[in-house]
């Protein structure tokens, strides 16, 4: 109406955006982080398996899975990544692992582009967690690389790099290409064809960091 109050259209937030908040709050606390498309479906496997158990329906199940339930599944999934130290300092890790020079430039090149990904799934309110999470793994392999003395560096055996390091890098390979997989948005620039080939790249990728783990 002409000359009245205008409505403001704000999106509600859901009970899955609140609880996706707080699992991935949990995870923070540890430095660790995941993108926000599968800590929604851990949640709703999770409500899903609530409501089967009790034969009772999503919504009720729901209920049942409060703040401290969902933290609980967050400090699992802590647990379960244990590898990767969640929490510590990685540069003042323990450099067991050798990559070969050429592996590390794809790690790096395969992290670029795994932020990018993520970068194009995420709320603009979450895309400096993920800039920040990507970044610091980047940061740490530039350091690295740097830092190896003279004759580590051109060594083709390669550069030693801290096992929990080389876990967090596949496992965000990883999950950049699942996301892909699972249709979700590509980065600008990057043409609906070509999705098939980035999905088989970055797995190609995380399979080989986790491949030199095993050999190691």
């Amino acid at each position: 109406m002409a000359g009245g109050w205008k409505t403001c259209h704000v999106p509600r937030r859901t009970w899955l955006d609140s609880k996706i908040g707080v699992f991935l709050g949990e995870l923070a606390e540890s430095g660790m982080h995941l993108d926000r498309q599968r800590a929604g479906e851990l949640i709703t496997g999770q409500v899903r398996a609530v409501a089967a158990l009790m034969s009772i329906t999503e919504a009720t199940a729901r209920t049942y899975l409060g703040d401290e339930i969902i933290k609980d599944m967050a400090r699992r999934m802590l647990f379960e990544v244990a590898g990767e130290q969640p929490g510590a300092d990685l540069m003042e890790a323990p450099r067991t692992v050798r990559l070969p020079l050429a592996l590390v430039g794809v790690t790096v090149a395969a992290l670029a582009e795994a932020m990018q990904v993520r970068a194009a799934n995420e709320p603009p309110a979450q895309l400096g967690d993920v800039i920040t999470t990507y970044a610091q793994a980047l940061s740490g392999f530039g350091q690295i690389t740097a830092g190896a003395a003279p004759g580590q560096a051109g060594d083709p055996a390669g550069i030693l790099f801290p096992p929990a390091l080389l876990r967090r890098a596949a496992r965000y390979i990883s999950g950049a290409a699942d996301l892909a997989a699972d249709g979700g948005k590509l980065p600008d620039g990057i043409p609906e064809t070509a999705r098939g080939q980035l999905v088989a790249t970055l797995r190609r990728d995380a399979d080989g960091l986790i491949a030199i783990m095993a050999a190691g």
